[in-house]
């Protein structure tokens, strides 16, 4: 009997002393919560306490102010969570709580979308921890909340610059190796988006590239930034594009940024204006040696012929200062006449052939069908001419160019083509002037025809230059054909004059 009274008073003295343990430190632990939400109420962050197992939560006055809930007053943590939270969300966050609360994890942190007071819905960042513990459940959850709206917001803008920029971006590493590019990529240079990030940078360079792209992988490895790198770069149906390539290190990260620009439109531009200049260089010459053979040309006419026969016609006249000595003076008049006319003929033909007046007082047609008239008399070539539609009035600078067209085409006709015959026709149709020359000879050669004219050339070679050039300004075109006649075919095109369509 005594053995079970000491029995007896041993239990209830172990769960006096545990019962007084627990109650002490069930109000250390209010005190501390007491004293956690005092402080609480003094900081200007986001923050949330919850007390377990009660669930009371109080919010800090900074947390209170995004939500509208009094900071002084005490809520329910499950409450909150179904006021504020987004429903798609609330079942997270409930998990989450319980996870700190029944000590599977003191640390957790997710991201949601929170009402603000405004009712606005923002993505925040809660990131929970437990402070303390007692056992039996009990417990405090705390909380920090970060506004993640800007950030997410940042995040998208970045994003869709990325994806809808017309430069190639990329990111990569030290190595080469390209772990990110956008969209211009496959737009610029075909492959996949796979295709290029199993490639290494220097392996979609061109293989005559590869050693400069070798040296500017190395300078970025040592961190040293790249720019404006001109670089024929590897397309998937086998050709190339020049790229510009500018690429920036971060060596701590061991990450590089890149911005590439298609430059293959510039590239090919400027290799068409060297080509150009160079052309125009070459005609510029051509033309100093055109203008000398013509001045030539003028001085031998002037000096062989039209002065030979002034002479003549002088010495006959001054005959005529000795009657006693001239058996005939009518007969020395009429000898003069004849050389008189002879060189007034040769000074009609000059003029014509430098400024041909039937161009600009009757008409194209007129001057067409006098130029084939002189190259049949003057040069042996059987030329013929053609008139097919309605003549129409045509602005001078069109009829001088239709005209220059035709002489230039005719003079490479009788010294390239080894032509017996050609034939110029003059088509006005509806909404178009149509000039045509054929041969029957072997053809143009192209270099003749504005191309790129070698020296001997140059007589020719300008003036069809020029004339290509100035059809091109006013919307004209020049076309290289075959001709049914057997050798080639060189048709000039210019729309009607509005007020003639």
């Amino acid at each position: 009997m005594a053995q079970m009274q000491l029995v007896t008073g041993l239990v209830l003295g172990v769960l006096t002393a545990a019962l007084f343990w627990t109650l002490r430190n069930l109000w250390q632990r209010r005190r501390q919560t007491r004293h956690m939400v005092s402080d609480l109420s003094k900081l200007e962050l986001p923050l949330i306490m919850v007390d377990f197992p009660s669930r009371r939560a109080h919010v800090s006055p900074a947390l209170g102010e995004i939500l509208d809930l009094a900071p002084d007053a005490v809520h329910s943590i499950d409450d909150i969570i179904e006021e504020f939270v987004a429903e798609a969300d609330r079942p997270r966050l409930q998990h989450l709580v319980e996870e700190i609360r029944t000590g599977v994890h003191v640390y957790r942190d997710m991201e949601f979308a929170l009402r603000f007071r405004d009712q606005r819905w923002q993505r925040v960042e809660i990131q929970a921890f437990r402070l303390a513990t007692c056992g039996f459940g009990t417990g405090v959850l705390a909380a920090t909340l970060v506004d993640r709206t800007r950030a997410h917001e940042i995040e998208e803008e970045r994003d869709r610059l990325f994806n809808l920029s017309l430069d190639l971006l990329a990111v990569g590493d030290l190595n080469g190796h390209l772990q990110q590019v956008n969209p211009a990529w496959v737009r610029v240079l075909r492959w996949s988006r796979d295709d290029i990030m199993a490639r290494t940078f220097v392996e979609l360079i061109h293989p005559d590239d590869r050693d400069r792209a070798q040296e500017a992988q190395e300078e970025l490895r040592q961190g040293v930034p790249v720019r404006d790198l001109e670089l024929r770069t590897l397309c998937r149906d086998g050709s190339h594009r020049w790229v510009a390539w500018s690429s920036f290190p971060l060596t701590a990260r061991r990450t590089v940024f890149t911005v590439a620009r298609d430059i293959n439109d510039r590239k090919v531009a400027e290799e068409q204006l060297q080509r150009y200049q160079h052309r125009l260089r070459q005609l510029a010459n051509q033309l100093a040696t055109v203008e000398e053979r013509q001045n030539r040309r003028l001085a031998e006419i002037l000096h062989d012929t039209l002065a030979q026969d002034l002479f003549a016609a002088q010495a006959k006249l001054s005959l005529l200062n000795y009657p006693d000595r001239i058996a005939d003076p009518a007969a020395v008049v009429k000898e003069a006449a004849d050389i008189i006319s002879h060189a007034l003929e040769l000074t009609r033909t000059l003029t014509f052939e430098l400024f041909p007046p039937a161009l600009y007082e009757v008409g194209l047609d007129a001057a067409l069908e006098w130029l084939c008239r002189s190259f049949r008399k003057t040069r042996g070539l059987q030329c013929t001419f053609i008139l097919e539609g309605e003549p129409a009035e045509l602005p001078q600078d069109l009829r001088a160019l239709m005209y220059q067209g035709a002489r230039e085409l005719l003079a490479n006709i009788y010294k390239h083509a080894d032509a017996s015959g050609a034939e110029v026709s003059l088509i006005y149709a509806a909404d178009a002037i149509v000039l045509r020359v054929d041969d029957d000879g072997r053809g143009f050669d192209l270099a003749d025809l504005g191309g790129d004219p070698a020296p001997e050339a140059a007589p020719s070679g300008f003036g069809l230059f020029n004339i290509r050039e100035r059809l091109g300004q006013l919307d004209g075109e020049l076309a290289i054909a075959s001709s049914p006649l057997g050798g080639g075919r060189v048709t000039i095109t210019m729309p009607k004059p509005s007020g003639e369509v």
